[in-house]
Formats: structure tokens, sequence, C-alpha cells
């Protein structure tokens, strides 16, 4: 719809400013203020439409477009200052070759205190090599400690260097001893920067050592120095143990011989005091050694006696299988009488079976099965009396070895014998240890031309030709941020707007149905005349989203009672709108066959009277002041059909003559001659011309400028028609924006 501000009116657009506080709305004297239970004119917090608001959010898709490049332009160019890209160089080392054939003691594993290589000797060594150590000997031989990139990250003063602001200088000081510290600080931290650059990792007996940098030549640099560093800290760690284990073997093996003098002394000092000869002393030892030996075999071979002896006495007293006693198994004659034992049993059981047990035969067969046990329980006897024997024998050969033992054993423990087998044992141990310590030694020069064969790099570092790092997750980082902030802000905007767009937003605030959505027209002024465009158009476009909108608004209206003839149009503030929809809604009656008078009542600022060439001529005001009558101020548009009465001469009191008897005679009078009357009142806040001309209306319709008129606005404009609130048809949206309709709920147009 088009906007009615051009016309004469002493009231600035500012003063529709959803802000201001000091509109008052006017109540005339006379009328009484009317408290409704459940005042639909009080706003109240509408409850959140998710859809709607989530299709207005859509609705600001240039906001959020436009703020989402931004920030991705900024993070575009703040990740291109701040952060620089990054190239890897690795290096890998063999630990250990398993297909190299050469002595053990040649090729151990790269750790001097690890024996055998596994997974948790491959994890020290990592350890080892991202050790503060390696990184401080790898920071000292390329003076990293003056390299910026391994200086410490200060963000605000690299930001401010970035951007070309020189820092503060900084107070030198000349303390020799603070200088060396501060040296010492710088080495530690550019370390420490060194070590979360690195990154190390096994994969079987290779180990492989990455570097970060900002320079490709310098990332390959630094994992070559990583590198043949930790292998030097390894063959240097070796060395040192081979020294340190050479210094304790040489002392050791010198104490040893030592000891070894001293013992020999002493004991040739003994047998020279005690008259023991080497021969005596050396046949005792042997002679009880022997006897030891001797002793311990008749011992197992009498406990091995007596347990077949005990088993087989155990088998024969139970009747049992002789097939577990070797020694009954091993007797031919025991085994033909078990045999015969067995065929006799069973003869003698078939005939008691068959014959009874009184029969001649059966007590034959029992009789020589009697004879047959007695002589295997003599037999049996026989051979267990032979193993005692045997078991006696044993017995009395472990007593004769014992007894010799104690003689012997007698004549040697003397003080002498004891503390010269003391020495000697003393002085064996000793030369033992001797012997291995000193091969040990003497193998130490041997080794250390062998340190550092274990290890060796198999695959040295190159210059990275790409960077190994992307801005890209950064640059995404700050679009999505951007979007986020974007969607927040349009939520914001959305979620805190003060007017009103949508139907659910008017009823839940107002417990008013919005009537009609009038779409906003643009028109190029001066060329276009407003209500040529806007009534023609509506007239010779019937299919037109403008015609479809009035005719909506206009049929609502009927629907609301029962053939409303009086339609009072008005709006909370000028410039909403309100002139231009009752000629609209007047146009579309007419167009529908209605006689229809539109009449202008705003007497203060006359625009339909304007729109229809009424300016100047006698009018609504003559009529109330009986200077007219009515078939002199009627005036009818052929275009339209429309019948208007305009507004007349400006009077000081137009609220008096609205207000009187007469208004009420001429539309009493008009309604008997017209089916549709529409009254283009003024606006209900900045003065009170309208609320008389409520109480003689069917229906009042409120206009709204779509998205503009605050809340608190039509509230205000609710309260002044309180006491006619039940005239009240509803709320007409206007100049509302058709591509942003869809973005909230309402649906698009039938026709295009």
């Amino acid at each position: 719809m088009y906007d009615d501000s051009d016309a004469h009116s002493s009231w600035d657009r500012s003063h529709r400013s959803p802000h201001r506080q000091d509109i008052v709305p006017v109540v005339p004297s006379g009328y009484e203020e009317i408290e409704y239970a459940g005042d639909p004119s009080v706003t109240s917090a509408p409850s959140l439409d998710l859809n709607a608001l989530l299709a207005a959010i859509c609705g600001r898709w240039k906001l959020i477009t436009a703020l989402t490049l931004l920030a991705s332009i900024a993070a575009y160019g703040s990740v291109k200052k701040l952060v620089p890209l990054q190239y890897k160089s690795t290096a890998e080392i063999l630990a250990f070759d398993p297909q190299q054939r050469i002595d053990a003691s040649v090729q151990k594993p790269i750790s001097p205190f690890v024996e055998n290589l596994g997974s948790d000797a491959m994890n020290a060594e990592i350890r080892v090599i991202k050790s503060k150590s390696v990184a401080l000997r790898v920071a000292r031989e390329l003076n990293l400690d003056g390299d910026p990139e391994f200086l410490p990250h200060k963000p605000i003063a690299a930001l401010v260097e970035r951007f070309g602001f020189s820092r503060p200088e900084t107070a030198h000081n000349t303390d020799a001893h603070d200088a060396e510290e501060e040296a010492a600080e710088r080495l530690d931290q550019a370390a420490d920067v060194l070590q979360r650059k690195m990154d190390v990792w096994t994969d079987s007996y290779i180990i492989s050592i990455s570097v970060s940098s900002q320079n490709p030549k310098k990332a390959q640099r630094l994992a070559a120095t990583v590198a043949s560093d930790y292998l030097a800290s390894q063959r240097e760690a070796r060395q040192e143990a081979l020294t340190r284990l050479s210094t304790w073997l040489k002392d050791r093996v010198t104490n040893l011989q030592s000891g070894l003098l001293e013992t020999a002394s002493s004991i040739e000092q003994l047998k020279a005091e005690s008259g023991i000869t080497d021969a005596a002393f050396n046949d005792v030892t042997e002679e009880k050694r022997a006897i030891d030996s001797q002793l311990s075999a008749a011992r197992a071979e009498v406990d091995e006696k007596r347990a077949h002896l005990e088993q087989a006495r155990r088998v024969v007293d139970t009747n049992g299988d002789i097939e577990s006693i070797p020694a009954l198994t091993a007797s031919a004659t025991l085994t033909q009488l078990r045999q015969k034992q067995t065929g006799l049993n069973w003869r003698a059981e078939k005939l008691q079976h068959e014959l009874g047990n009184q029969h001649p035969l059966v007590i034959a067969a029992q009789a020589a099965l009697d004879g047959v046990n007695r002589e295997i329980n003599a037999e049996a006897e026989h051979i267990l009396g032979n193993m005692k024997n045997t078991y006696d024998i044993a017995i009395q050969r472990q007593q004769s070895l014992e007894t010799r033992l104690q003689r012997l054993t007698a004549n040697g423990n003397s003080e002498a014998y004891l503390k010269l087998r003391r020495l000697e044992h003393t002085a064996e141990t000793d030369r033992d240890l001797y012997q291995s310590y000193l091969s040990q030694y003497n193998d130490i020069p041997e080794r250390s031309t062998l340190v550092g064969t274990s290890a060796r790099i198999i695959s040295q570092p190159t210059v990275p030709t790409s960077p190994s790092s992307s801005r890209l997750k950064f640059y995404a980082i700050g679009g999505i941020a951007g979007f986020a902030s974007a969607l927040i802000l349009a939520f914001l905007l959305e979620y805190l707007r003060r007017s009103v767009k949508t139907g659910t937003e008017v009823e839940q605030s107002f417990g008013r149905p919005v009537v009609g959505v009038i779409p906003f027209m643009q028109y190029r002024k001066p060329f276009d005349a407003p209500h040529n465009l806007l009534l023609h158009r509506m007239l010779d476009e019937p299919l037109s989203p403008l015609s479809e909108a009035v005719r909506t608004m206009r049929i609502s209206l009927e629907l609301t009672s029962a053939n409303p003839k009086v339609i009072l149009v008005t709006s909370a503030l000028p410039a909403e709108g309100k002139s231009t929809a009752a000629m609209l809604l007047a146009a579309s009656s007419a167009n529908s066959g209605k006689r229809t008078v539109l009449l202008d009542c705003d007497l203060r600022q006359q625009s339909s009277s304007d729109a229809f060439g009424g300016m100047g001529r006698p009018g609504l005001s003559e009529l109330l002041s009986g200077t007219a009558n009515l078939v002199d101020v009627l005036v009818k548009d052929s275009a339209t059909k429309i019948c208007v009465i305009p507004a007349g001469s400006m009077v000081p009191n137009a609220a008096d003559l609205l207000i009187g008897q007469c208004m009420r005679d001429l539309i009493a009078e008009l309604r008997t001659k017209f089916d549709y009357i529409v009254l283009d009142a003024s606006p209900l806040l900045p003065v009170v011309d309208a609320l008389p001309l409520a109480t003689i209306a069917d229906k009042i319709l409120l206009i709204v400028e779509w998205g503009q008129t605050s809340r608190k606005i039509i509230s205000e404009a609710l309260k002044v028609l309180r006491p006619e609130a039940h005239r009240i048809a509803g709320i007409v949206l206007n100049k509302a924006n058709l591509r942003f309709l869809p973005g909230y709920a309402y649906p698009g147009g039938y026709h295009n």
C-alpha cells in the first residue's frame, strides 16, 4: 500500500517511533472508563512461535549472509597474519636389525640399560627422544634461543609487531650472572617450544622423528639434528656406562686378587702349624665326598626296597592284582598257579550252579581249588621272604656307610681341619669371581670399539615441499562463528522486535484477530497519483495480491457480524495508511455491486478528499454545520463507482461536530441510501476525533503498519477504544512486505 505521509499533516514521521512516551490517549468528557475482564488492550508477553521465528530468521538471510562474509573475511585476514604455515620433515631410525647375523654382544639395543627390545623398551626410547635433555642439546647446537619462532609466544606483542607497531625497548642488565641466567632461561624456553613441535612414533623396530617449523629448510635441519643428537647422546651414554663399568671391574679385580693372596698365605700357615699335609687333607676330603655319594645311593635303594615290599605284602594280603607288582609277576610258578586258580574257580562255580553244593563233583572241584590257593600262598610267602632279605641287606649296607662316614667325620672335625676347609672354600669362591670379573674387564676395550653399531638413521629428513598444516579449519571456524553470530543477532532482532508482523503475535498480545494483511505497493512520486495507481490497479487486476488482500479484508469483516454497514477505519498514529485502507475497502465494496459511500471524517488531514479531488470543496464540515446539503457535497468517482463525501473546510472544533446529533442523523440517512458506509477517521492517539465516530459505527478496523507500529502504541490505541471495544472487528496489518510474508508464516499468493 502507498504511504500517505506526503499529505498535509502536522505530524512528523518521528511521532510514530515506538520509543515515544509522550503520546497520551485523549478521552472526551462524558465518557467513563469501562473495565473489562481480560482486557484485550493490555499487552501481554506472547508465547514463542518457533516456526514463525525460524521463518523470520530465514527472512533475514541478507543480514546473515553479510555478517558471515564479513566474519570469514576477518578470519581470513587475521589467520593469514597470526597463524603461519607449518612444514614437517621426518627422519627414521632403525633401532634393531633382526636380520643382521652378528654376535649379540655386538648388536645391542640402542639403550645401554636395556637387554631386549619390546614395546616397553621402544616406548622408553620415545620418551628419551622427546626428553628435555635432547631438546636442550638441539637448541644449544642450532642457537634456537635466538630464533623468534622458538621464543615464548606472546599473542599481544606478536599482534602489535605484525601490524607494524614497534615494541617498547627493555632495559639491558649488565650483570654477567643475570645475563647467564637470562640466556639459560631463553634456551630452556626454546627447548620447550621444540618439544611441542616434535612428534615421535614407532613402527616395529623403526623410530620416526618429525619436527614442524615455519621454514621448510629449518624443519629438515631440526629433524636431522634431533636424530643425530639422539644417537650421539645414546653413544655417549653407552660409553659413559662402559667407563663406569671398567672402573668398577678394575677395582673389583684388584680387591679379589689381594684377597686370594691373603687366603693362600693363611692356608699355608695353618698347614705348617697343624702338620697337615696336602695329600692327607685331599684324601680325607675325597673319601668323604665318595662316601657321601654312596650313602645317598644306599638310602635311595632302601626307600625303594621298602616301598616294593610293603606294596607286595598289601597285594598278597588283599588277594589283589599281582600284575602291579614286578616281583610277583616275575615268578613263573606263581603265574601258572594263578591261571590254574582262575580255571578251577570258573569250573567250581559252573558245577555248583548246575549240580548244587552237595554234589561229589562240586566237592572235588572245591577241594582242588583250595589246594591251589594253598600253593599260591606258599609261593607268595616265599617271594615276600626273598624281598625281605634284599631289603635287610640294603639296610645293613646303609648302616655300614653311615658308620664309616661318622668315623671319617670324627677324624676330620678337628679345629685345624674345619678352619682349613673354610679357607679352601673361600679361596675357591674368590678365584671363580676373580676369573669372571677379569674376563669382563678384558672385554671392555673390544666392547668400546663396537659402541653405536646397533642403531642407525635409515631415512634422512628431506626438505618438505608443501605445508603440513592447513588454515582451512581456522577459516571454517571463523565462518562458522560469523554464521552463528549472525543467527544469534537475527534471533535477537526478531525476538526483541517491538512491532508485530504475524496474526499470532496480534492475537496473543491483544486478543484481537487480524482481519487482513495489505501489501506494500511502491509508486513513483510525483509522476503517479497514489489513488490512481492503487485503486485502478485493484480494479484492473482483480487477481493481484493487492486485490486479493482487500477482498479478504472486506469478506472477513462481513463475517464478523450480521451484515455490518458502517465501518470505521482508523489507526493509532498518522501515516500508517488508514486513509488508503478506507479507500481500498470502499472501492472493493463498490466493485462487488454494493452502493458504497466514503466519508472523509479526518477533518484535519483530509487524505481521502485529496485523493478524490475534493480538497477545497464543501463537505462533511459544511453538512454538520448546516451550511450545505447532502446533494451538494456528494461526489461520485466514475472509475471506482464510490460516492465520496469530502471533509470540507477545516474547523477548530472537529470533535464537537462529529459527536453531535447531526452526525448521527447523517449516518442514519446514509444507511437508507447506501449498502456500505466507510468512515475514514483521524488517528486515535494524536486527537480524539475518532472516538465519537466509534459510537455510531457497526464495526471498527484498526490499521497497524506492518513491522513498524510497536505493541505499546497498539495497546494505547485499544485503550482509547475501550468504551466501544465490542465494536472492534479486528486489526489490519498494512504495508506488509510481500517478500517477507512467507517468512512470517503467511502463505504465498495463489496467482503470480
